[in-house]
């Protein structure tokens, strides 16, 4: 017996409302498979983890439907669609979840010679909140900070951080693409370079740690797909109703696959790569960029850690990484966790403190901020949450 009548015109307006959101998300999980680099088929890369719990959502709404009266043939068929489109969405989702196997195994060394200690840092370009960057550096201290989005403003209101960090790398710009590097281990061959596009900088520079092991940094920031090309933004004169051009990803792409492709012509030397690459985990150019530098991912096995946007708390996604190569032997790769507490007021236009590689699902939930400490045998102190990870052990234990 049918609990509404199928002649109810809530019963029809449900109906309808299962079977366009399911017709749209269909295409949203489709629409990526296309190897194309247009803007309006990448986004759809981004909201996996949205677009899953929509499937999952459009599914109990053609049980109740089901439960409701007969569903039309058409449905069945559709609502099948559907649960193949979830199955896979969870297929790209589950490598960053604790169901999954580590790909970096946990820390099981003691020997600080080997260590760096990396702070990675999105500022949010007009925030001001320039206490809370210095308080998370004071307890930290970090041997090596990168910065992102960094203005004249930013780098004015930063002076005096050179007395703690002798050597610097500044490319401040104005554009959210500026980059501040500053370091207390001695960087060599360090260079401010524009790889793909004039107006978007990155960072290379090798650094010797304490044991002697150099490791070869990089520090990137790519346009990411959708934005309106340099020029034409909403503060250039254009008329805000007029969409105008858009971003594809191919600028994004080419910037982070030459990056890999010089990492895998660096044979054994280690390296890392860090920034916001305004890319999420389970894209294919992501996977390919990690594939032709043989990079690891830390985030494998433990969580997907959406870092973007900290204004709302369902359109997260995954866009900032630190990735370290898998050198033979001679470096094997671990992981160990601990956490920072940071301070309890979250500022009125925050820096991006959620912000981070790697979360911890037993953190508050309220506005309170967690700070990391990363290392890639290493430390590697993110906004967030704190994961050491040995990559570059002493040539000793070798």
């Amino acid at each position: 017996m049918s609990i509404m009548p199928e002649g109810n015109a809530l019963h029809v307006f449900f109906r309808v409302a299962v079977g366009l959101l399911s017709l749209a998300l269909v295409y949203a999980t489709a629409i990526p498979l296309v190897r194309s680099d247009t803007w309006w088929v990448r986004v759809f890369d981004f909201p996996r983890v949205q677009i899953a719990a929509l499937l999952a959502l459009t599914l109990a709404g053609y049980a109740a439907l089901r439960l409701c009266g007969q569903l039309r043939l058409g449905e069945y068929a559709l609502a099948a669609v559907v649960g193949l489109s979830l199955v896979w969405q969870l297929i790209s989702i589950v490598p960053y979840t604790a169901l999954y196997p580590r790909e970096m195994s946990d820390s099981r060394t003691d020997d600080d010679s080997n260590r760096i200690s990396l702070l990675i840092y999105n500022v949010l370009h007009d925030n001001r909140e320039v206490a809370a960057l210095r308080d998370l550096i004071r307890d930290n201290e970090p041997d090596i900070i990168l910065l992102s989005e960094t203005t004249q403003w930013w780098l004015e209101r930063l002076d005096g951080l050179e007395d703690g960090y002798p050597h610097t790398l500044f490319q401040p710009q104005e554009n959210d693409y500026g980059l501040l590097l500053y370091s207390r281990l001695e960087p060599e061959n360090s260079e401010i370079r524009f790889l793909v596009d004039p107006e978007v900088p990155s960072i290379r520079t090798q650094v010797g740690l304490r044991s002697g092991t150099v490791v070869t940094l990089y520090g990137v920031h790519p346009r990411p797909p959708g934005l309106r090309p340099p020029g034409k933004e909403k503060d250039s004169g254009i008329d805000e109703d007029e969409e105008g051009e858009r971003e594809d990803s191919d600028m994004r792409d080419a910037e982070l696959l030459s990056v890999a492709k010089e990492i895998r012509e660096l044979g054994d030397v280690p390296a890392i790569v860090a920034g916001d690459l305004n890319n999420v985990a389970w894209s294919y150019t992501r996977r390919l960029f990690k594939r032709i530098g043989g990079l690891l991912d830390p985030r494998v096995g433990r969580g997907i850690t959406s870092t973007f946007s900290t204004r709302s708390r369902l359109l997260r996604f995954p866009l900032d990484y630190v990735f370290a190569t898998s050198v033979p032997s001679t470096f094997p790769c671990s992981w160990s966790s601990t956490t920072i507490p940071a301070p309890a007021a979250q500022p009125k236009n925050p820096i991006r403190t959620q912000r981070g590689l790697m979360t911890d699902n037993r953190a508050s939930s309220g506005a309170g901020r967690l700070h990391s400490i990363m290392s890639m045998f290493a430390s590697w102190t993110m906004h967030r949450f704190s994961i050491m990870t040995d990559i570059f052990p002493s040539k000793s234990t070798g």
